[in-house]
């Protein structure tokens, strides 16, 4: 008789490729978000300012170039249809202007006075977060 069966040990194969495809979404999906984020943020000389705080993270950033152009979101805007992306920014916020974070990015070897007209058409609105950046001396 019989007691003892040969039965053969089976190793669990793990099949890589689903974890694969997963890496490589992540890898792409961090790649874009990262790209997206820093579009926002025109290559300008912002004035220099000694202990300012870190920046928040802000729902509009507002690009004032050294020409006086304003840029949002990589794209040249007038003062007028700046309040109207402002409007629509407010709209998703239920039209609660201190859930609203701005911040405008001023070239220090521009005309002061777009920053001016940026600044109380946002006034106008009735904002109360918006600042201004600055760039920390070293």
């Amino acid at each position: 008789m019989r007691l003892s069966k040969h039965r053969r040990k089976t190793l669990a194969e793990m099949n890589m490729t689903p974890m694969i495809d997963i890496v490589f979404l992540l890898i792409i999906f961090f790649m874009t978000v990262t790209q997206i984020s820093e579009i926002n943020k025109e290559l300008m000389e912002l004035p220099k300012l000694k202990g300012s705080e870190d920046q928040e993270r802000s729902s509009l950033t507002i690009n004032i170039t050294r020409d006086g152009d304003i840029v949002v979101s990589g794209n040249t805007t007038t003062t007028i249809r700046l309040l109207a992306i402002v409007s629509e920014e407010l709209a998703k916020v239920n039209d609660d202007p201190g859930r609203l974070n701005i911040v405008v990015r001023a070239d220090e070897r521009g005309d002061c006075r777009v920053v001016n007209e940026v600044m109380n058409a946002l006034g106008k609105l009735q904002l109360v977060k918006v600042r201004l950046a600055v760039q920390v001396p070293e």
